[in-house]
């Protein structure tokens, strides 16, 4: 009899264990899913808020772009001249830039050192430097269009300009007044003085037709993607 009530006391216990265990295991599940369900929606509110945002940048940018249109649009409508100055305005950026091909009366300079000197990225920078202060309007060096962004910089055996290498002999370009160029880089203690006794042969021709291509447009010379305009 007493074997009996201990069998059945030892039944009772082990199935309040399991009732009590598979509650635990019940209640931990539905928390981990709780948890689980707030985490998302946490998410998903930020991916919300994140796209509504986005959303209003576009809308912005697309309100500023068709403003621009129509201003575009209008000014071509009601008024030629005013199209034609805007087309105008648009050409002398572009030239002024560097993105179009130029021609012109200027001078060709031609360095190239003797002997054992050699020309050196200070010196190309010197010429470059004249030229500009004597009213040049478009220089290239061997034919690549010297920007606002144009390096000059020594890379042995190289001199490097635009990204590109070059050597001697150095053909710079320069359209403007022939004789103020000339002249300019002819002073006393000049720029060509100061080359020749460095032993660097420098010659310098007036031409009545200099040819300047364009900047290279393949966003290694005039880079403008973390440049924001302010309003």
């Amino acid at each position: 009899m007493k074997s009996g009530r201990t069998v059945a006391i030892t039944i009772v216990c082990l199935i309040l264990g399991i009732m009590v265990a598979w509650q635990y295991k019940s209640v931990n599940y539905n928390q981990n899913v709780m948890s689980y369900e707030n985490k998302r929606a946490e998410e998903l509110m930020e991916e919300l808020i994140r796209l509504q945002k986005s959303n209003a940048d576009l809308r912005a940018q697309l309100t500023k772009l068709q403003e621009d249109v129509r201003l575009y649009e209008s000014a071509k409508a009601g008024s030629d001249e005013t199209y034609r100055n805007l087309l105008n305005e648009l050409a002398e950026a572009r030239t002024f830039a560097g993105l179009t091909d130029v021609k012109g009366k200027g001078v060709i300079i031609t360095l190239k050192g003797e002997g054992l000197s050699t020309v050196y990225d200070e010196d190309i920078l010197d010429v470059i430097n004249e030229l500009r202060a004597a009213g040049a309007q478009a220089i290239s060096v061997n034919d690549e269009r010297v920007v606002a962004t144009t390096e000059v910089r020594k890379a042995d055996p190289y001199i490097m300009v635009n990204k590109i290498p070059m050597t001697e002999p150095f053909v710079i370009k320069a359209i403007g007044d022939p004789d103020q160029l000339y002249n300019s880089l002819h002073m006393i203690r000049g720029v060509v003085e100061k080359l020749q006794g460095y032993s660097i042969d420098v010659k310098v021709e007036k031409s009545d037709e200099i040819f300047i291509p364009k900047v290279r447009d393949d966003g290694s010379v005039i880079k403008i993607d973390l440049l924001e305009p302010v309003n």
